[in-house]
């Protein structure tokens, strides 16, 4: 098997088939999933899709195209490969782009219309994208995933996020749907004699401590609150912390954007204090990775993904041997406990109708990617095979060192295949455990954005130009440059040159899907 895109497809027998095909489920791996003990074909070999009496049917031939971000390409020839074809019954093609050309070569596909059986789309609201689906080039998957016993997990939130017009045009790959928190040196609060915070008032206290209380008892004056960066991961947590919405909200039957929200003044005034107060490196407007001011023992607080507190900690460590981190998922305000939600997903996987040509076709490919999300497949494209690419030492997963065995996966790039994740076992210490467990706390609590499914075509055009716009106020009013009406300027002037465009584009194709 190459790894060469070719367009190559069969077309199912007939619609009956390509059903049994997506209810079947196979025996896995590592054993019976609660999914695989009540199908009638469990007992089957591997890779059948047969009843008693049916002989079994040939494996589909399907291409893929994704993107990759390692030397090495999935091994055609390894175990993980050769699984995947047979449990998913598939005869597979796999294109990798380098993650570096990636955008210049699904535009120039997309534009050529010789497209595989699915391509991975990072977004999806990209002019030509939303021009080639409203131009009818690929399926609409939405009515058909209720059919099948894995896509039917799919969440409604993440999925309104990749839809576009109100209908989905693609599957998603499934990541957390609300992944910042706060991640704290635990031994700076311990020799301060504060607890981790639960409120935005208990937040800035520990701030003041870790800059005012000798944190690192040293006997100098020499650390900062808060790490803070040129573009703030925290910013958009602390908004909904106050109050305020995730990037946009249906205000009175219209769209309306988070910095018209009272809730914006009052972070940026929140953000004012620290500054003010140096509570937050001063330099924050020009620094790129305010992370390695807390990985380097210089800062106390960092607001971002959780998944951060792993590698902070391993840095610390390096320089205070004795370092520990902590971490939680929100800081309560105004409104209670609640948390930024995102998109809960990276890139999708669209079908053209260009190169899957039928439905009995599209139904052949949907199965495909409905058998990806088995329990053991899920952790065989995430984690590798135990015995191969890891295996467990006191609990903890250890990567193999043997360059084959990496390979085999493409050095990790498998899990790029990977659309749901919701059965992937996770390895590793506390740290580890604790960023699970608080992903999941966010996920009940998460504001999402209720305008993530829709285009507006001003936004397109002008979006990074008029979100510059409210940037630079925000940083100048934090800084002390300008006031609330210096403020109230910048956002007349967005309005003026495009926003107020924005806002009723978004409202028209808001209220057109809700009617």
């Amino acid at each position: 098997m190459n790894t060469t895109s070719k367009k190559a497809w069969i077309k199912s027998a007939a619609l009956a088939s390509a059903m049994a095909i997506a209810a079947g489920t196979l025996a896995g791996c590592g054993g019976d999933s609660k999914d695989n003990a009540a199908s009638p074909s469990a007992s089957s070999p591997a890779g059948s899709t047969t009843q008693a009496s049916t002989a079994p049917k040939a494996p589909f031939k399907m291409s893929l195209m994704l993107t990759s971000y390692n030397p090495e390409f999935l091994d055609t020839n390894g175990e993980i490969f050769k699984k995947l074809e047979e449990r998913t019954n598939t005869k597979l093609t796999l294109t990798w782009i380098p993650s570096s050309t990636y955008s210049d070569k699904l535009s120039a596909t997309v534009a050529s219309g010789e497209l595989p059986s699915a391509v991975l789309v990072l977004n999806q609201k990209l002019p030509y994208i939303v021009n080639a689906v409203r131009s009818g080039m690929f399926w609409e998957v939405g009515p058909y995933l209720k059919d099948y016993p894995n896509l039917s997990r799919m969440n409604k939130i993440a999925l309104d996020a990749v839809s576009i017009d109100g209908k989905v045009y693609g599957l998603y790959r499934e990541r957390d749907l609300a992944r910042d928190g706060v991640m704290l040196r635990k031994d700076w609060l311990d020799n301060v004699g504060m607890q981790v915070p639960k409120t935005i008032d208990d937040f800035y206290n520990v701030l003041k401590a870790f800059v005012n209380n000798d944190p690192d008892k040293n006997g100098k004056a020499d650390t900062t609150g808060m790490a803070e960066s040129q573009v703030s991961g925290s910013w958009n947590s602390m908004l909904v912390w106050h109050g305020g919405p995730a990037n946009w909200e249906i205000k009175d039957g219209k769209a309306s954007p988070a910095h018209l929200s009272p809730a914006y003044k009052e972070t940026m005034k929140f953000y004012k204090k620290l500054y003010t107060e140096k509570l937050i490196n001063l330099d924050f407007a020009v620094v790129k990775d305010g992370k390695q001011l807390i990985n380097g023992n210089k800062a106390g607080a960092w607001v971002a993904n959780l998944n951060d507190g792993q590698g902070i900690e391993e840095a610390v460590k390096k320089v205070v041997p004795t370092g520990a981190i902590t971490m939680t998922n929100t800081l309560e305000g105004p409104q209670g406990a609640k948390a930024a939600g995102g998109s809960g997903s990276y890139g999708l996987f669209m079908i053209p109708k260009t190169s899957v040509k039928t439905e009995a076709d599209l139904k052949s490919v949907l199965n495909f990617f409905d058998k990806l999300c088995d329990e053991d497949i899920q952790n065989m494209l995430v984690n590798g095979l135990e015995g191969r690419q890891y295996k467990i030492e006191n609990g903890n997963y250890v990567k193999t060192t043997d360059s084959k065995m990496l390979v085999e996966y493409g050095m990790g790039d498998s899990s790029q295949l990977a659309v749901l994740r919701d059965k992937v076992k996770g390895y590793g210490g506390p740290l580890y455990q604790l960023r699970d467990e608080l992903y999941k706390k966010n996920a009940s609590i998460a504001v999402a954005n209720p305008l993530q499914s829709y285009v507006s075509d001003t936004y397109s055009e002008k979006g990074s130009e008029l979100d510059k716009i409210i940037e630079d106020a925000r940083i100048k009013f934090i800084m002390g440059e300008i006031d609330e009406a210096g403020f109230d300027a910048a956002v007349a002037k967005w309005k003026k040159d495009g926003g107020d465009k924005i806002m009723e584009e978004y409202t028209a194709a808001y209220n057109k899907t809700k009617k």
